[in-house]
């Protein structure tokens, strides 16, 4: 039996539905198999008298049957009983002259067959038959030609280089119904008119069909220029035509037509089909530029931030032509989520939000973290903590932290090394103080500065294990050291230290006293505090 075409190439065809509109008489109906409504219809035949009583059945045939022609080709048939034969040569649908009996709909029911019921009179079934086949054979030359024009409206715009968002409003223009982009994990575009939303529950049941579309893709043939096109129902009466985009042999993204149940015709099919070659073209395009892009700010950052003086008037005009100029101020930004691996969501989210913010800047990987450089205009309404805290907020995702440092505004070319190092120290020193969520100015960080340049210096580390050796071994729960910080940090009040770590004043006395006979010191000298508090401060910074 002919299978409905739910799931197939964007090739010209056409369908039941379409038949039934535009070749059948007027006053017919269908009465059963209305699911099968969308199969394709290639050809026509009619219940003859004569042998044979039809022609040779490949598949796809719109049947014509009069019923004073059942019992002159045999008075044993019935039309239940041809439905039943029919079936078996997988014919697409059957229109039948006059009332269908309920026997017969339930046999037409049981096979997906799609059954017409026409009016008694009407034309008569020889010349509806001609009438049949003029309308498959115009109606593909239409469907032909109208592919066409879309391909070439669409595939113009995407060479041109004219971006995805020109290619899909596009795409509205021609189907007048509403398109949605998919990108990734996300929907990206969404338009109707000036409508650019989609009702919760019809979001929500696309990103759910995204796992099911995707394991389904694997067992079909995949083209880019001639996509699968596929059915799916949604939410509230309304289904989808949904075509994935194939980039270099992965999927890359779905875009979608979304119509009320019936609206959806062959020519959205065709349009889906070709809009997602036309989108295939644009995202390659796209990645091009992406990795030309990528490849210039990895060699300008490297350049900038590693200090090669041969290198940098080279490296400061690729970087003007991206509208960063080293001559008037800039910030420089360093971030790290919580999780590595997404550093590049988080370089995109601050491109996004920059461009966002009409501000110029290079934004590049480095490993686990983010860096950018962002041209500080003086129209610029944000200062350089506002404008981190937009990064911040723009970098976090489902609350997941996303840690940043900035250094101070500078000018020039031979500052970028600096800054840079500044913005890694306030990030590294603001997640290792702070937690992975803080957000730390170079010059916010006080006496951590001058430690986090010395760091690397040997007598630094073994001025902090003289000055806390005894705590090391003694201290294995942490309590004494913990106090001793809080002690240190409130200016050496016992009281204020006991309200810092919500203890009984004299529960910190007691610790304070075994600490003084571990490090064999009196804390109530400054000196003594001093050293102890600066051993502490230098443990913050070094590796363990």
């Amino acid at each position: 039996m002919a299978q409905a075409r739910t799931a197939s190439s964007s090739a010209p065809f056409v369908s039941v539905a379409d038949v039934g509109r535009g070749a059948l008489p007027p006053g017919t109906r269908v009465v059963a198999g209305a699911a099968g409504i969308q199969r394709e219809v290639a050809w026509c035949a009619v219940l003859r008298v004569r042998a044979p009583a039809f022609e040779p059945l490949r598949g796809g045939e719109l049947v014509l049957v009069d019923p004073a022609v059942l019992a002159v080709v045999d008075a044993r048939l019935t039309l239940p009983r041809l439905i039943d034969s029919l079936a078996s040569a997988g014919i697409a649908a059957l229109a039948h002259r006059g009332p269908v009996s309920t026997v017969a709909r339930r046999a037409a029911d049981a096979h997906g067959m799609v059954v017409f019921e026409m009016p008694a009179g009407g034309p008569e079934l020889d010349d509806l038959e001609q009438r049949v086949l003029r309308y498959i054979v115009d109606r593909r030359a239409e469907l032909h030609e109208r592919t066409q024009d879309l391909h070439r409206q669409l595939s113009e715009l995407a060479l041109a280089g004219r971006g995805l968002r020109a290619v899909l409003d596009r795409l509205t223009e021609l189907v007048g119904v509403p398109v949605v982009f998919e990108h990734g994990s996300s929907i990206d575009y969404v338009a109707a008119g000036r409508v650019r939303t989609l009702p919760p529950e019809v979001a929500a049941a696309i990103a759910d069909q995204r796992a099911s579309l995707e394991a389904w893709l694997k067992e079909v043939p995949l083209s880019a220029f001639d996509p699968p096109v596929v059915d799916r129902p949604l939410p509230g009466g309304r289904s989808r035509l949904c075509a994935p985009i194939l980039v270099q042999g992965s999927i890359a993204g779905f875009v979608s037509l979304i119509g009320q149940d019936g609206q959806l015709g062959e020519v959205h099919r065709l349009a889906v089909g070709r809009a997602s070659h036309a989108c295939a073209i644009e995202l390659v395009r796209e990645r091009a530029a992406r990795e030309a892009k990528d490849e210039l700010e990895e060699e300008v950052l490297d350049v900038l931030t590693g200090g090669r003086p041969g290198s940098q008037a080279h490296a400061m005009e690729r970087l003007r032509r991206q509208g960063v100029s080293l001559e008037r101020p800039y910030l420089l930004v360093a971030g790290q989520p919580d999780d590595s691996r997404r550093a590049a969501e988080l370089r995109a989210a601050w491109e996004r939000a920059l461009n966002a913010l009409h501000l110029k800047a290079l934004v590049r990987e480095r490993e686990t973290s983010v860096l950018a450089i962002i041209a500080m205009d003086s129209r610029a309404r944000l200062d350089a903590v506002s404008l981190t805290r937009e990064l911040q907020r723009a970098g976090q995702a489902a609350d997941r932290p996303v840690g940043i440092g900035f250094a101070r505004v500078r000018t020039g070319p031979s500052e970028v090394a600096a800054a840079a190092r500044e913005a890694e120290q306030a990030l590294a020193m603001g997640r290792r103080l702070q937690g992975a969520s803080h957000l730390t100015g170079f010059e916010d960080l006080g006496l951590y500065r001058l430690l986090y340049a010395l760091q690397q210096e040997p007598e630094l580390r073994q001025f902090a294990e003289e000055s806390l050796a005894g705590l090391r071994v003694r201290d294995r729960g942490g309590d004494l050291r913990q106090t001793l910080r809080a002690y240190l940090d409130v200016g050496g009040s016992p009281t204020d230290a006991a309200l810092r770590l919500n203890l009984h004043r004299n529960t910190v006395l007691y610790r304070l006293r075994r600490i003084e006979e571990l490090l064999g010191v009196d804390l109530r000298e400054p000196e003594t505090r001093l050293r102890l508090h600066l051993a502490m401060r230098i443990e913050d910074v070094v590796e363990p």
